[in-house]
């Protein structure tokens, strides 16, 4: 894959994820994704900037689930984003959200809340009153593994 040896190639993949056509911008979070999948390494530098842009007016839920994923392949930042947090947790719910984008935003939040026991146990109680029949197969297999990752707390 080029981008993986080209950096400047890399860096117009993410000059057209901030700023270019819807399909474009897919495309280009497709390819970084799989950059991501062998390298994290070159896209953790990007992580703040990838936040902020869930975090502003995302167009469409296909780049939002390609953001999630490429943020959940990346390893773990030491800095905590409350904004973040509330938005995973906003979108873990939200019935309007897409499975993928549901699912992804669930185990990043987990992932997330480990690092703080208050936001942990917050991040729990929601997933307990999570009523299965609303959810998505997809969805169903993530709140279940995090109930079974968690039964004894």
């Amino acid at each position: 894959m080029e981008a993986m040896n080209d950096a400047s190639m890399l860096a117009g993949l993410f000059r057209i994820i901030y700023s270019g056509d819807d399909s474009l911008r897919w495309r280009a979070a497709w390819v970084i994704e799989k950059v991501c999948d062998k390298n994290p390494s070159l896209v953790s530098s990007e992580r703040k900037k990838l936040v902020a842009m869930l975090l502003g007016n995302t167009p469409s839920d296909g780049l939002s689930r390609l953001l999630l994923s490429i943020l959940h392949k990346l390893p773990d930042d030491e800095e905590f984003d409350v904004a973040f947090f509330n938005y995973l947790i906003g979108t873990m719910v939200d019935m309007k959200a897409t499975s993928g984008v549901q699912a992804l935003a669930m185990k990043l939040a987990d992932r997330i809340s480990r690092k703080e026991p208050e936001l942990h146990r917050e991040f729990l109680c929601i997933v307990r009153a999570m009523e299965l029949e609303y959810y998505t197969a997809g969805v169903c297999s993530v709140i279940r593994s995090c109930l079974r990752k968690y039964k004894n707390e």
